[in-house]
């Protein structure tokens, strides 16, 4: 059954799907979506979960299609399964075909997918999925449609504000969902009864946050790999909030995600470089096009993922101690070349 990204939350409510799959390339709205998810198995005691991560050749009969796998203090798991590409290759397909067929009661699917083409959505083991389960598209949102999309999730949040302030957060957050979904939750508890004016939105962007963090990007773009340790720790020796480092460095992966991916389906660098919003810069795009090579496309795909999974870590917890240690993690991976590209 094909829904909607909107739907999901009510369809939860009522029913626990044996088998969801969530495709796209908006990264922070898929994994969005997939946390929804989460926290229903949760709620249905569902306690074991497995987590998988098809890349290069992927032995998919690793993968569990038995009870005999269940822990013994398990009686349902929670399967989680991530398409990076969106391809899950012969093997693949004919290991979720399987499972569709013999649908075991002791387990549940989870597929979070980088975009599914028009001609993999017509092969048997999508439609096989689409009829047992759900999947859910979730399409990128142009630049044009941000303001409004800023303005639903406040109103969905019970903020009450003009669409000229979406205009305003929109402009000041430069596209990046992440980012602006962290500033709605931030401006709730700014505002008085849930009103939010401009001149708040004015006052709550961390600019300094993000500049910050824009430095730490020029750094990882240099692949000055000693550097990071030292530029996060005046970052937040500074008191700038992670939450607010998270999403600049999420906008920036974001940007250099899609730009890999447009590089490997054969885009010109300069036609990729221009259709950014902003485009990037003539005097920034030998740089960028080397940080870019510095990793596979789907590792891109990868890194927003665990900036997701960092963000998690970081709300709710006043220290953040764990938080700031993966974010150093993270950012020594994005700076420093994999071994297989050193000479």
């Amino acid at each position: 059954m094909r829904l909607r990204p909107e739907q999901l939350a009510q369809r939860l409510s009522q029913h626990w799907p044996k088998i969801t799959l969530i495709f796209g390339e908006e990264t922070f709205l898929v994994e969005e979506a997939a946390s929804q998810v989460r926290e229903k198995a949760q709620q249905q005691a569902i306690s074991e979960r497995q987590v998988w991560h098809v890349e290069g050749r992927f032995d998919w009969s690793q993968i569990p299609l038995e009870h005999d796998n269940l822990s013994l203090f398990a009686s349902h798991k929670l399967i989680e399964i991530r398409l990076p590409k969106g391809a899950p290759g012969k093997e693949g397909g004919a290991w979720l075909q399987r499972f569709v067929e013999l649908a075991p009661a002791e387990i549940s699917l989870l597929i979070i997918s980088g975009k599914i083409d028009a001609r993999s959505q017509k092969s048997k083991w999508f439609t096989g999925l689409d009829a047992a389960g759900w999947t859910i598209p979730i399409w990128p949102i142009p630049f044009s449609a941000l303001p409004q999309w800023i303005f639903q999730r406040m109103k969905s949040r019970g903020l009450q504000a003009d669409l000229s302030v979406a205009n305003l957060l929109a402009e000041r957050l430069e596209g990046n969902l992440f980012a602006a979904a962290q500033e709605i939750d931030k401006l709730g508890l700014l505002s008085d009864n849930g009103r939010v004016t401009q001149q708040l939105v004015v006052e709550s962007v961390a600019d300094n946050a993000r500049f910050g963090a824009f430095g730490l990007m020029d750094v990882i773009q240099a692949g000055q790999v000693s550097k990071v340790p030292r530029v996060l720790a005046r970052i937040r020796a500074e008191g700038l909030d992670i939450l607010s480092v998270l999403s600049a460095i999420s906008w920036a992966v974001q940007r250099h995600a899609d730009m890999a991916l447009q590089l490997a389906s054969g885009v010109p660098a300069r036609a990729v470089f221009s259709s950014q919003q902003p485009r990037v810069p003539e005097k920034s795009q030998q740089v960028t096009l080397q940080t870019i090579k510095r990793h596979e496309p789907n590792h891109w795909r990868r890194f927003l993922s665990l900036l997701a999974e960092i963000d998690q870590s970081a709300k709710g917890r006043p220290d953040c101690d764990d938080a700031w240690r993966l974010l150093e993690q993270l950012c020594l991976q994005l700076t420093a070349v994999p071994l297989l590209q050193r000479n």
